[in-house]
C-alpha cells in the first residue's frame, strides 16, 4: 500500500513507510535466522511409569547469542506401539530474553504401553512472529507405561480333572518322586539306604542323602486374549478398559510367583502365540516389557483359534483365560483339553465367580478393579 501510495502521489513519506518496512523484514529475517543457527534443543523423558502416572518431556534450549528470541513451534508424535495409535503434541513456547531455558511438556499416560517418541517439527521465528525457520533435531526416544500392579489373592479353587496331569514340581515341598531332585542334605539314621546319594558322598567325604520332588498338579498358562475392538464388532476398547486387563493380568502373573507357582503368560502377536515363562522377579519383568511392547491384534478372539495348536506344542493342565469378552463356544472347546478359568474384565453383573458347565468363569467390572477387588478365585 505504501508503494502504491508513493507512485500514486509521489509523496517522500510513502517511501519512508516501504523503507521502514523492508528494514523490519530485514531484521526479522536476520533475527529468525541466526536463532534458528544458534539454538540446540535437547530431550529427556523417563524410561518407564504405571498407567495414570505423571510423566513430563523435558526440553533444555539453549543458544549462543543474546538477540532478542522469538517463538519456538514443536510438534512430538508419541506412537503406542501396542495399540498403533499415534498423538501428536503441539506447543508453543516464548524462551524470552535469557540464553538457556527448560521447559516440560506433560505426555499422556492413560493407555499401557511402549511409546515412541519423535520430533515432527521444530521451528524458530522471530520476535514479531513474521518468518519462521526450522531447527534441525533428529531426537528419537522412547518410554514404556506399565499397568498397576493390584494386591491380588489368586487361590487355586478348581483342581485339575485326573486325565490333565502336570509335569513341574512343587519348589515348596519334598515328595516321593525320585526322577527329580528336591534338595541334598546330611544322612541321619533313620533315613533308608536307597536314599543315600552315593557319589556324591565319595566325592563329599560324608554320607548324603537326596530329597525326592513332589510332582505339581499345576501347569498353568495364562492366556491373555486382548484386542483393539470386541471380536464380533463394536466400538473399539477404551485405554482404560485395555489397562484394565493388563492390569489383572500383571497381577494374577504376580501372585502365582509369590505362591512359588511357575507359569507362562502368552499373548497374541502377529498370527502366532507368544510366551513367556515367569519363575522370577527377573522373568516377571521381561513378561511385563514383552506383553506392552508387542502389537496388540485388531479384535480379541483371535488368538482362541490358535489354543488347539499351541497346546499340542506345550504341556500344561491349568489354562486362565484373561478377556474383555467371552465367546462361549471357544471356552467350551478349551475346557474339554484343560482346566479353564475364564477372567472377563468389565462384565457387568459377573462380580463373583459363578460355576459354568465346563469351566469358572469370574466377571470383574473395571470400576472395582483397584477398590474392591482383593481375590480372584481360579
Amino acid at each position: 500500500m505504501a508503494i502504491v501510495a508513493f507512485v500514486g502521489t509521489n509523496d517522500p513519506r510513502a517511501l519512508g513507510v516501504v523503507a521502514f518496512l523492508a528494514l523490519v523484514l530485514a531484521v526479522c529475517v536476520v533475527l529468525c535466522v541466526v536463532q534458528a543457527r544458534t539454538t540446540t534443543v535437547g530431550f529427556h523423558v523417563a524410561k518407564a511409569c504405571r498407567v495414570g502416572q505423571q510423566l513430563t518431556l523435558e526440553l533444555e534450549a539453549s543458544r549462543r547469542t543474546w538477540l532478542p528470541a522469538g517463538r519456538i513451534d514443536l510438534t512430538v508424535a508419541c506412537r503406542n506401539v501396542m495399540l498403533d495409535e499415534t498423538r501428536c503434541l503441539s506447543v508453543v513456547l516464548e524462551p524470552g530474553w535469557g540464553r538457556s531455558w527448560r521447559f516440560e511438556l506433560p505426555l499422556d499416560t492413560s493407555a499401557c504401553g511402549a511409546v515412541e517418541v519423535s520430533v515432527e517439527r521444530l521451528g524458530a521465528s522471530d520476535p514479531l512472529c513474521l518468518i519462521r525457520r526450522r531447527i534441525g533435531c533428529s531426537y528419537g526416544g522412547s518410554y514404556t507405561v506399565y499397568p498397576r500392579l493390584i494386591d491380588l489373592a489368586v487361590p487355586l479353587e478348581r483342581a485339575p480333572r485326573a486325565r490333565f496331569s502336570g509335569s513341574s514340581y512343587d519348589r515348596t515341598r519334598k515328595g516321593q518322586d525320585m526322577s527329580e531332585t528336591f534338595d541334598i542334605r546330611e544322612y541321619r539314621m533313620a533315613d533308608p539306604l536307597h536314599s543315600i546319594h552315593w557319589k556324591l558322598s565319595s566325592k563329599m567325604g560324608e554320607l548324603v542323602v537326596r530329597e525326592a520332588s513332589h510332582p505339581s498338579n499345576y501347569d498353568i498358562l495364562v492366556l491373555v486374549d486382548l484386542g483393539r475392538a470386541p471380536a464380533g464388532g463394536g466400538d473399539p476398547f477404551a485405554a482404560e478398559e485395555i489397562a484394565a486387563a493388563l492390569s489383572l493380568t500383571a497381577s494374577i502373573s504376580y501372585d502365582l510367583l509369590r505362591q512359588d507357582l511357575c507359569h507362562k503368560v502368552a499373548s497374541m502377536t502377529g498370527d502366532r502365540l507368544v510366551d513367556t515363562m515367569v519363575d522370577a522377579p527377573a522373568s516377571f519383568d521381561a513378561m511385563l516389557d514383552a506383553l506392552v511392547s508387542m502389537p496388540m491384534p485388531a479384535t480379541s478372539g483371535a488368538c482362541l483359534h490358535l489354543f488347539d495348536q499351541y497346546r499340542r506344542d506345550h504341556d500344561f493342565t491349568k489354562t486362565v483365560l484373561v478377556t474383555g469378552s467371552v465367546d462361549e463356544a471357544a471356552c467350551a472347546r478349551m475346557a474339554h483339553v484343560t482346566d479353564l478359568s475364564v477372567v472377563c474384565v468389565g462384565c457387568e453383573g459377573l462380580a463373583v465367580a459363578e460355576s459354568a458347565a465346563s469351566y469358572a468363569l469370574v466377571g470383574v467390572p473395571i470400576e472395582t478393579i483397584e477398590d474392591r477387588v482383593r481375590s480372584v478365585a481360579i
